[in-house]
């Protein structure tokens, strides 16, 4: 029986220290009551070619091992809808934020080449996407060994009847929806407050600055843009549309509406500064094509308005109908 002995030692070289001798022991009698039916039924012993067919059967030493001690993953099964939810969320922020620097960069080139944009985006992003891997990831690993923030994650204390009445499949607010109004609110907040995050040299080589009009309002549009921070955040939290929910998202876009339809009738967003601009980009065309982009969005946003309104009243006749 040298065979077995080899082969229960192969399999014992991924096991865990702690269980080696147990399953190497149980694995060895399974062997051996295989080796003694298969003897029984040809009425001989079985040769040494017979055995090792019966063992190369049994398969790989290194996945028998994994079957009898399955390896401790870094993520829980349970926790992982959770975990790329969240991986998910954390990618979005940095390609913003590495979108808004490359941006900045760009603008203080004397000359915009769209393949070095390019470049330092996906190298600059995949540089974070690392750190952010190997964080969140050790955030849902530590879960599995009594880390307090293990109950918030698994969220054991919810109940049944906190679930709400999903009548239509657009209640059901999709995952990508939340992620690009928490990105989209990000990026502008930065946007509008560059000054606080950039540093003097960066304001400094600077070709554009808002206009003294737009300046006016950013005060009111960044509490609009917070708002709609934390409005994400509870669609997050609990990713249903009812009537409330509804009713608040119609209120924050038509404050949008109002904000991006006068943002577009402004003479100017943007000024010169002392830098000049790249070439073939005019100080007219960028401010046209702002005011335009603030318009467009208005009008879309408007439609969404009018998609809210008849949602709530499918809602309610609903509500008639029970």
């Amino acid at each position: 029986m040298e065979l077995v002995k080899r082969y229960v030692s192969a399999v014992a070289r991924y096991l865990p220290e702690a269980d080696k001798a147990a399953i190497s022991r149980e694995l060895d009698a399974d062997i051996q009551d295989k080796i003694e039916h298969q003897a029984q039924q040809q009425g001989r012993v079985l040769s040494t070619d017979e055995i090792a067919a019966l063992l190369q059967q049994w398969g790989n030493p290194r996945h028998v091992a994994a079957q009898y001690a399955p390896a401790q993953p870094l993520v829980s099964s349970e926790l992982m809808p959770l975990y790329w939810q969240v991986l998910k969320f954390v990618l979005a922020v940095l390609f913003v934020l590495q979108l808004l620097q490359s941006g900045m960069s760009m603008l203080q080139a004397e000359h915009f080449k769209l393949l070095q944009f390019l470049l330092q985006l996906s190298f600059g992003f995949f540089d974070e996407v690392a750190t952010a891997f190997m964080v969140v990831t050790l955030v849902f690993y530590s879960a599995a060994f009594g880390n307090p923030l293990a109950g918030w994650l698994l969220q054991q204390n919810w109940q049944v009847k906190d679930l709400p009445a999903v009548e239509r499949p657009w209640q059901q607010i999709r995952l990508m929806d939340i992620f690009t109004d928490l990105v989209s609110s990000g990026f502008l907040l930065l946007l509008l407050w560059h000054p606080l995050w950039m540093s003097a040299d960066t304001l400094a080589s600077l070709r554009l600055v808002f206009s003294a009009d737009f300046k006016v309002f950013m005060p009111l549009l960044s509490l609009l843009l917070l708002c709609s921070l934390l409005f994400s955040l509870w669609c997050w939290y609990r990713p249903y549309w009812q009537q409330t929910t509804l009713l608040l998202n119609v209120l924050q876009n038509l404050l949008y509406v109002l904000a991006f339809s006068w943002i577009g009738f402004l003479p100017q967003l943007v000024l010169a500064t002392n830098n000049p601009l790249p070439r073939l980009l005019e100080l007219s065309d960028i401010n046209r094509v702002l005011q335009h982009g603030a318009l467009l969005l208005a009008c879309y946003l408007f439609y969404e308005v009018l998609r809210d309104l008849y949602r709530i009243r499918q809602l309610r006749q609903i509500k008639t109908d029970e």
